[in-house]
Parts: structure tokens; C-alpha cells; sequence
């Protein structure tokens, strides 16, 4: 028996790569984040109001660049809070890799701050990341 089917798919072209190169790699996974709250508006309006505690753990360089967008993006969604200074330090151990320190942003109210697009996630899509000749260079793609 034959199903009639009522659905096609198309062509879209819902992200944005970005790419960052860096001289350490603290500086480059804050400049990942700078990037990514810039798509959703502009991230130097932002009033440092409200300091956060942040910690992020995995297993590679990779995992923790996916994890810490993640959880940038997850505190926008779940507590309107948009960071727009960062106090962290990487350390490596072992088996993982962390990122510890304190966040600082405000509440994000659109009618204080203006809205650009949403950002829904990051990706491992061409995902990149290397330190060659002194520079750290991430390179990955955000899904909007």
C-alpha cells in the first residue's frame, strides 16, 4: 500500500561560522563567546550588573568549547542573564579540561537591549581548533 506523502524538504541556510585567532587560549574561548552573544545583540551595551560563578568541565579542547557556548547559551534561555565581561582561567588536568572564574552581564530585557537573531546552539560542524606559530585559532559554527 502506497502512503500519500504531504511533506518535502528544502534548502536553508540557518547558521554562521566564526573564527577567532587569539594569543593564548583563555583569550580565544572568551573572544567564542563575545562572538556568539554578539549575533543576539550587541554584546558592548551590555552593563556588567550581575557577577556569576562559572564552571565548565570535559574531556578535550573540543568538548569544552561546545560545553562553555552551551552553557553561555543555556543561561540565556533559562535566566534572561547576557554576560559581557569574563574573569576565567583554562586549566588542564589528566583526564579534563575546565574553565573556572566569574561571569558579569545584566538581565536581557529587549527593550533595554536591542535583539539581532537567536542563536540556538553550537555545533561540531567544521569545528576547528589549533595553536600554531603562537596564535590560538578556534574556528566553529553556530546554529540560528
Amino acid at each position: 500500500m502506497k502512503e500519500n506523502r504531504n511533506f518535502k524538504y528544502f534548502e536553508t541556510t540557518a547558521d554562521i561560522g566564526i573564527e577567532i585567532q587569539t594569543e593564548n587560549m583563555t583569550d580565544a574561548y572568551i573572544n567564542a563567546a563575545l562572538a556568539t552573544l554578539n549575533i543576539i545583540t550587541d554584546i558592548e551595551k551590555i552593563k556588567p550588573k550581575i557577577t556569576k560563578k562559572i564552571y565548565v568541565e570535559s574531556e578535550d579542547e573540543y568538548g569544552l568549547l561546545y560545553d562553555w557556548i552551551t552553557e553561555l547559551l543555556i543561561l540565556l534561555d533559562s535566566e534572561n542573564f547576557i554576560v559581557s565581561k569574563y574573569n576565567i582561567k583554562i586549566s588542564k588536568y589528566e583526564n579534563t579540561i575546565v574553565i573556572d572564574g566569574q561571569i558579569l552581564g545584566d538581565i536581557y530585557d529587549r527593550n533595554i537591549y536591542n535583539y539581532k537573531t537567536e542563536v540556538k546552539a553550537i555545533t561540531y560542524h567544521q569545528m576547528k581548533i589549533t595553536n600554531e606559530d603562537n596564535k590560538y585559532n578556534i574556528q566553529f559554527i553556530v546554529d540560528l
